[in-house]
């Protein structure tokens, strides 16, 4: 059975199965939560390599340092395992309508993790596996390419960026 952490999961309480045994974790406290702590303070009181799979929907536009989290989550993801990120869209009016986030994002954030290299022996610490533009019901009426085209002019047609990243470290 897998090892699974909903990384701020706030009220989507994510139940085991055959599948995956969920952990959920958040920065509010409830009685539902495997673990609460501050997201913003490093390290996280996770042991390395304990999950084979993290979700985080909605979670890195509302932290101080997307990139440090992505580090700690690497660092307590198991080597080939994946990190499901789900963020809105810059270009989509809600990842400016919420005063709570700090950051936007592009596809282009997260095609950087793959040139990231870890400190000590320089090798890769990412690959995507997926990286999905989500169309607004609006961007569904143009092919791919197109809406992709026009989002970099005309807002409001890809609603947010669903990416899977393999975690690349070698096996200890």
């Amino acid at each position: 059975m897998k090892k699974c952490l909903n990384f701020g999961c706030g009220n989507d309480i994510k139940t085991s199965s055959k599948e995956c045994q969920w952990d959920n974790i958040d920065i509010q406290k409830s009685s539902k939560l495997t673990k609460s702590f501050d997201f913003n303070k490093f390290p996280y009181p996770i042991k390395d390599n304990t999950y084979d799979y993290i979700y985080a929907r909605n979670v890195l536009e509302h932290l101080d340092e997307p990139d440090k989290v992505i580090n700690e989550l690497w660092r307590i993801t198991k080597p080939g395992g994946i990190i499901r990120i789900i963020v809105p869209h810059y270009t989509n009016k809600g990842a400016y309508s919420d005063m709570q986030h700090k950051h936007f994002f592009n596809e282009v954030a997260f095609q950087l993790l793959e040139e990231q290299r870890t400190v000590i022996n320089k090798t890769r610490k990412f690959r995507i596996k997926k990286l999905e533009l989500k169309p607004t019901s609006v961007g569904k009426f143009f092919v791919r390419p197109l809406r992709e085209t026009l989002a970099l002019f005309i807002n409001g047609l890809i609603s947010e960026i669903d990416v899977e990243i393999e975690v690349l470290k070698k096996k200890q």
